[in-house]
């Protein structure tokens, strides 16, 4: 089966390239998306399901940008994770996640990922929750280049939802040298 996103995510990721570098940038970044990919992102839907590729030269654009500074890249990615969970929280969501604990909202990690991913999934212990620290990891994602990092800026949106703050989240696996791991592992702390 090939990896799939739904187009929600994939429109966010673009919107957030056309809207968050200076004009000139965001149309070189854009030019660097192949032609087939560029021509299948102009009527994306967001329910449907999309190839992943898709995702993955958009990430792959915005990632260029910083050239081979690998903090500033992350940066850039986290920044885009941020910015799909902050689009993708409609007032329901942000009422519900004020309900939630950490060691609940991470269960619900799974379940949010394979509600917006046809491919890999997540692995999450919580047995350290109410000492403020989580630990997860993403499996099986490997050639879905920049979604490690990409990753750390929803999770930290989450715990930020919730009312933590000083939330860090350190990940192991992804490099500019190896933009798509099979498995990407977080450490998640917050106080």
């Amino acid at each position: 089966m090939e990896p799939m996103i739904r187009g929600y995510s994939v429109k966010q990721q673009l919107n957030f390239l056309q809207t968050q570098y200076e004009p000139g940038v965001a149309e070189r970044l854009f030019s660097q998306i192949p032609g087939g990919v560029r021509d299948g992102l102009t009527n994306i839907k967001p329910a449907e399901w999309y190839p992943r590729q898709y995702s993955v030269e958009i990430l792959r654009a915005i990632a260029s940008h910083r050239g081979k500074d690998e903090g500033a890249v992350q940066n850039d990615l986290v920044r885009c994770g941020t910015f799909i969970a902050t689009e993708a929280t409609n007032t329901f969501l942000k009422i519900l996640m004020k309900m939630l604990t950490p060691a609940i909202f991470a269960k619900k990690i799974p379940e949010f990922w394979q509600r917006d991913q046809k491919g890999g999934h997540f692995e999450v212990d919580t047995s350290n929750a109410k000492d403020g620290h989580l630990t997860l990891e993403l499996c099986d994602v490997e050639g879905f280049d920049h979604i490690g990092v990409l990753s750390i800026g929803w999770i930290s949106f989450g715990l930020k939802s919730l009312g933590k703050s000083d939330v860090v989240v350190e990940q192991k696996g992804w490099s500019l040298g190896s933009p798509g791991p099979k498995n990407v592992s977080y450490d998640v702390k917050w106080s």
